[in-house]
Protein backbone atom coordinates (compact mmCIF):
# COMPACT_ATOMS: atom_id res chain seq x y z
CA UNK A 1 0.00 0.00 0.00
CA UNK A 2 1.21 3.26 -1.08
CA UNK A 3 0.72 6.36 1.14
CA UNK A 4 1.21 10.07 0.73
CA UNK A 5 2.58 12.01 3.26
CA UNK A 6 2.56 15.74 4.57
CA UNK A 7 4.23 17.53 7.71
CA UNK A 8 6.00 20.68 7.07
CA UNK A 9 7.82 22.93 9.23
CA UNK A 10 6.33 25.75 7.97
CA UNK A 11 3.32 24.81 10.12
CA UNK A 12 5.36 25.47 12.41
CA UNK A 13 5.13 28.90 12.20
CA UNK A 14 1.18 29.13 13.13
CA UNK A 15 2.47 31.40 16.79
CA UNK A 16 0.59 29.98 19.76
CA UNK A 17 2.51 31.76 22.15
CA UNK A 18 4.36 29.62 25.43
CA UNK A 19 2.24 27.37 26.56
CA UNK A 20 -0.56 26.72 24.51
CA UNK A 21 -1.39 23.31 24.22
CA UNK A 22 -1.73 23.46 20.17
CA UNK A 23 2.25 24.08 19.59
CA UNK A 24 4.49 23.91 16.79
CA UNK A 25 5.93 20.59 18.49
CA UNK A 26 3.12 18.85 17.45
CA UNK A 27 4.85 18.86 14.03
CA UNK A 28 8.06 17.67 15.37
CA UNK A 29 6.61 14.96 16.81
CA UNK A 30 4.93 13.63 13.91
CA UNK A 31 8.43 13.94 12.17
CA UNK A 32 10.01 12.01 14.72
CA UNK A 33 7.72 9.30 14.90
CA UNK A 34 8.31 8.88 11.20
CA UNK A 35 12.07 8.76 11.40
CA UNK A 36 12.06 6.79 14.79
CA UNK A 37 10.20 4.07 12.72
CA UNK A 38 12.19 4.22 9.57
CA UNK A 39 9.25 5.16 7.68
CA UNK A 40 10.29 7.78 5.45
CA UNK A 41 11.61 5.74 2.56
CA UNK A 42 8.34 4.16 2.58
CA UNK A 43 5.78 7.29 1.94
CA UNK A 44 5.45 9.62 -1.28
CA UNK A 45 6.15 13.48 -0.18
CA UNK A 46 2.65 15.17 -0.81
CA UNK A 47 3.46 18.75 -1.67
CA UNK A 48 1.72 21.02 0.07
CA UNK A 49 -0.86 23.92 -1.79
CA UNK A 50 -3.16 26.66 -0.98
CA UNK A 51 -7.21 26.09 -1.04
CA UNK A 52 -8.23 29.04 -3.52
CA UNK A 53 -11.28 31.10 -2.45
CA UNK A 54 -13.70 28.92 -4.17
CA UNK A 55 -12.44 26.12 -2.39
CA UNK A 56 -13.02 27.43 1.33
CA UNK A 57 -16.21 29.01 0.22
CA UNK A 58 -17.38 25.40 -0.32
CA UNK A 59 -17.74 25.21 3.75
CA UNK A 60 -16.91 28.75 4.82
CA UNK A 61 -19.10 32.32 4.21
CA UNK A 62 -16.63 34.75 1.81
CA UNK A 63 -17.27 37.24 5.11
CA UNK A 64 -15.09 33.98 7.11
CA UNK A 65 -12.53 33.75 5.69
CA UNK A 66 -12.22 37.63 4.85
CA UNK A 67 -12.75 38.23 8.86
CA UNK A 68 -9.83 35.69 9.37
CA UNK A 69 -7.41 37.17 7.28
CA UNK A 70 -7.85 40.52 8.52
CA UNK A 71 -7.22 39.54 11.72
CA UNK A 72 -4.35 37.90 10.80
CA UNK A 73 -2.83 40.65 8.98
CA UNK A 74 -3.40 43.57 11.67
CA UNK A 75 -0.88 41.08 13.71
CA UNK A 76 -3.93 38.50 15.01
CA UNK A 77 -4.70 37.91 18.87
CA UNK A 78 -6.54 35.78 20.65
CA UNK A 79 -10.71 34.74 18.92
CA UNK A 80 -11.53 33.35 22.14
CA UNK A 81 -9.50 32.37 25.29
CA UNK A 82 -8.21 29.16 23.26
CA UNK A 83 -7.89 30.37 19.45
CA UNK A 84 -4.75 32.39 19.13
CA UNK A 85 -4.10 33.98 15.19
CA UNK A 86 -0.44 35.01 14.66
CA UNK A 87 0.42 36.98 11.62
CA UNK A 88 0.58 33.59 8.87
CA UNK A 89 -1.91 31.97 10.77
CA UNK A 90 -4.40 32.65 7.89
CA UNK A 91 -2.35 31.57 5.27
CA UNK A 92 -1.04 28.05 6.84
CA UNK A 93 -4.71 27.28 7.48
CA UNK A 94 -5.43 27.75 3.78
CA UNK A 95 -2.35 25.72 3.07
CA UNK A 96 -3.60 23.36 5.16
CA UNK A 97 -6.56 22.76 3.78
CA UNK A 98 -5.45 23.10 0.35
CA UNK A 99 -2.88 20.10 0.94
CA UNK A 100 -5.85 18.15 2.13
CA UNK A 101 -7.48 19.01 -1.13
CA UNK A 102 -4.41 17.91 -2.91
CA UNK A 103 -4.22 14.69 -1.09
CA UNK A 104 -7.81 14.36 -2.59
CA UNK A 105 -6.53 14.84 -5.88
CA UNK A 106 -3.96 12.36 -5.92
CA UNK A 107 -5.98 9.57 -4.54
CA UNK A 108 -8.69 9.88 -6.94
CA UNK A 109 -6.01 9.85 -9.71
CA UNK A 110 -4.87 6.14 -8.36
CA UNK A 111 -1.18 7.89 -7.04
CA UNK A 112 -1.44 6.08 -3.87
CA UNK A 113 -3.69 4.82 -1.50
CA UNK A 114 -3.86 6.51 1.61
CA UNK A 115 -2.64 9.80 3.31
CA UNK A 116 -1.47 11.35 6.06
CA UNK A 117 -1.83 14.99 6.28
CA UNK A 118 -0.59 16.68 9.64
CA UNK A 119 -1.06 20.39 9.28
CA UNK A 120 -1.82 23.10 12.10
CA UNK A 121 -3.87 25.18 12.74
CA UNK A 122 -6.19 22.25 12.96
CA UNK A 123 -9.61 22.26 11.51
CA UNK A 124 -12.52 20.01 13.62
CA UNK A 125 -14.18 22.74 15.98
CA UNK A 126 -14.37 25.27 13.45
CA UNK A 127 -18.18 25.56 12.33
CA UNK A 128 -18.84 27.49 8.99
CA UNK A 129 -19.20 30.77 10.65
CA UNK A 130 -17.07 30.65 13.94
CA UNK A 131 -13.36 29.78 14.69
CA UNK A 132 -12.92 28.15 17.96
CA UNK A 133 -11.03 25.02 19.63
CA UNK A 134 -7.77 26.01 17.86
CA UNK A 135 -9.45 26.04 14.44
CA UNK A 136 -10.07 28.44 11.86
CA UNK A 137 -10.70 26.50 8.76
CA UNK A 138 -12.21 23.29 9.24
CA UNK A 139 -9.90 20.86 6.49
CA UNK A 140 -11.73 17.79 6.22
CA UNK A 141 -14.79 19.67 5.91
CA UNK A 142 -13.15 21.21 2.76
CA UNK A 143 -11.89 17.77 1.64
CA UNK A 144 -15.14 16.30 1.97
CA UNK A 145 -17.33 19.26 0.18
CA UNK A 146 -14.55 18.61 -3.01
CA UNK A 147 -15.70 14.94 -2.78
CA UNK A 148 -19.34 15.14 -2.43
CA UNK A 149 -19.08 17.61 -5.15
CA UNK A 150 -18.27 14.65 -7.77
CA UNK A 151 -20.82 12.86 -6.01
CA UNK A 152 -18.76 10.31 -3.71
CA UNK A 153 -20.33 9.92 -0.21
CA UNK A 154 -18.02 10.25 2.76
CA UNK A 155 -17.45 8.78 6.22
CA UNK A 156 -15.56 10.95 8.19
CA UNK A 157 -14.12 9.33 11.62
CA UNK A 158 -12.62 11.54 14.16
CA UNK A 159 -11.39 10.26 17.16
CA UNK A 160 -9.94 12.67 19.16
CA UNK A 161 -10.48 13.22 22.90
CA UNK A 162 -13.07 16.25 21.91
CA UNK A 163 -16.26 15.77 20.02
CA UNK A 164 -15.43 18.05 16.28
CA UNK A 165 -18.19 20.07 16.52
CA UNK A 166 -17.73 22.43 13.66
CA UNK A 167 -17.48 19.03 11.36
CA UNK A 168 -20.57 17.54 12.58
CA UNK A 169 -22.60 20.69 12.25
CA UNK A 170 -21.22 21.64 8.85
CA UNK A 171 -22.67 17.99 7.67
CA UNK A 172 -25.55 17.67 10.60
CA UNK A 173 -28.45 17.71 7.26
CA UNK A 174 -26.22 16.53 4.73
CA UNK A 175 -27.21 13.06 3.76
CA UNK A 176 -24.09 12.59 1.50
CA UNK A 177 -21.90 12.69 4.32
CA UNK A 178 -21.44 10.35 7.54
CA UNK A 179 -19.56 11.90 10.36
CA UNK A 180 -18.90 9.48 13.43
CA UNK A 181 -17.03 10.98 16.02
CA UNK A 182 -14.89 8.84 19.73
CA UNK A 183 -14.55 11.33 22.43
CA UNK A 184 -14.12 11.78 26.07
CA UNK A 185 -17.49 13.05 27.54
CA UNK A 186 -17.45 15.95 29.52
CA UNK A 187 -15.08 17.88 27.69
CA UNK A 188 -14.53 20.56 25.31
CA UNK A 189 -16.69 21.68 23.74
CA UNK A 190 -19.77 19.80 25.53
CA UNK A 191 -21.39 18.65 22.63
CA UNK A 192 -21.54 15.17 20.84
CA UNK A 193 -23.92 13.47 23.07
CA UNK A 194 -25.24 9.88 21.64
CA UNK A 195 -28.90 11.43 20.98
CA UNK A 196 -27.43 13.87 17.85
CA UNK A 197 -27.73 11.45 15.01
CA UNK A 198 -28.23 13.81 12.10
CA UNK A 199 -31.47 15.76 10.16
CA UNK A 200 -31.42 12.98 8.26
CA UNK A 201 -30.21 9.82 10.15
CA UNK A 202 -29.97 7.88 7.37
CA UNK A 203 -27.55 7.15 4.84
CA UNK A 204 -27.90 8.78 1.47
CA UNK A 205 -28.78 5.55 -1.35
CA UNK A 206 -26.45 5.74 -4.62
Amino acid sequence: MSVLFSCETVFREHDTGPFHPERPERIDAVDAGIRAHHLGELLLRLETRPASDEELGAVHPKSHVAAIERFAAEGGGHLDPDTVVSDRSAELARLGSGTLLRAVELLGDGVASAAFVAVRPPGHHATRDTAMGFCLYNHVAVAAARLTALGDRVVVVDIDAHHGNGTQDIFYDDPMVMYVSWHQSPHYPNSGSAAECGGHQRWAPR
